[in-house]
């Protein structure tokens, strides 16, 4: 008789669990298996970050702090309350109030240029001309990508927040914020090998005195405000563009409070203040902005040694004669 032929006793303990399953024999079961564990996916919050995804509001007000920290140099701090209830969304592009949805995404833009040229510290402009009119906006980009490209392979690495300006005729060109002391004839050999010998050009300028990442930034900007009904573009298409590996520094908290807290808005305001100072230093310069009655506000400040701020209020530093 053959191995086919042989009745299988499944209650049997000699025979091995493969051969068991071999033979069609389902495996003893030995104990209950571990629940499974909760799959992550985008829209898991950890911790106490769980307000939005539960059935009831939470028991007090929602706040959310955002910190943008480049150092001394510039320090950013935006607040604001929340609503738990979250509203209907409506279709992409298709919103009525498209004028001001505009304005905000021009500050929007703006906003990210300045953190980004924080980021890197770019301290030089970089303009890369076409002598042909282009007004192929992919191209541009795709020659940008190109010139990214050839500068890693020949060792040098340049970091980039860029933009494009329109001139009259119509040729789109790319303005590039970078850091630090640009090798010129290598910055060319590159272009002209993408745009063909004597068919572009590549200027760059140095920091002026006064000049910093920030006024850089608005320096960039000031081309998304001019050419934001003209440059062609798609829906969904950034103004503004960077290499890759550039991480604006973000710390986030959110915490709820209790609805009868007393002057929370006043209070708000005191302690990102003071968090402001704590971080750049008594000797700074703040800007603050603050709208909705306190619920939002906005501050940022950078290192000045020729003020001092106390009490609240800021006063000149006193300059002694020197000796």
């Amino acid at each position: 008789m053959s191995c086919q032929d042989k009745p299988l006793d499944s209650n049997s303990s000699n025979q091995k669990p493969d051969a068991r399953a071999r033979a069609g024999a389902s495996h003893p079961r030995r104990g209950a298996a571990p629940a499974a564990s909760s799959k992550l996916d985008r829209r898991t919050f950890l911790g106490d970050h769980t307000w939005p995804h539960i059935t009831l509001p939470p028991a007090g007000n929602v706040w959310s702090i955002t910190i943008h920290d480049f150092g001394k140099q510039w320090v950013e701090i935006s607040w604001g309350r929340l609503d738990p209830i979250q509203g209907k969304r409506g279709e992409k592009g298709a919103s009525r109030n498209r004028k001001t949805n505009e304005a905000r995404a021009r500050g929007r833009a703006k906003s990210t240029i300045r953190k980004k040229c924080l980021t890197i510290g770019a301290d030089h402009l970089v303009t890369l001309t076409y002598r042909a009119n282009v007004e192929d906006r992919d191209r541009v980009l795709h020659d940008l990508e190109r010139l990214r490209r050839a500068l890693s392979r020949s060792g040098c690495s340049m970091p980039y927040v860029a933009v494009l300006e329109r001139q009259q005729r119509g040729a789109l060109h790319p303005h590039l914020a970078v850091k630090g002391f640009q090798d010129v004839r290598l910055l060319r050999r590159c272009w002209y090998k993408i745009v063909g010998n004597g068919q572009g050009q590549v200027n760059v300028r140095g920091p002026r005195p006064g000049s910093s990442p920030v006024k850089l930034a608005r320096y960039l900007s000031k081309y998304i405000s001019k050419d934001f009904d003209n440059m062609p573009r798609e829906f969904e298409e950034h103004r503004y563009f960077c290499s890759l590996g550039v991480k604006v520094p973000t710390e986030k908290h959110e915490f709820v409070l209790d609805r009868r807290a007393k002057d929370a808005e006043r209070k708000m305001y005191s302690l990102l203040r003071q968090e402001a100072l704590r971080r750049v230093g008594v000797c700074c310069q703040l800007t603050e902005w603050m709208g909705g009655a306190g619920t939002y506000g906005w501050i940022a400040g950078f290192e000045d040694s020729s003020i001092r701020w106390g009490n609240g209020n800021s006063e000149p530093v006193p300059i002694t004669p020197s000796s």
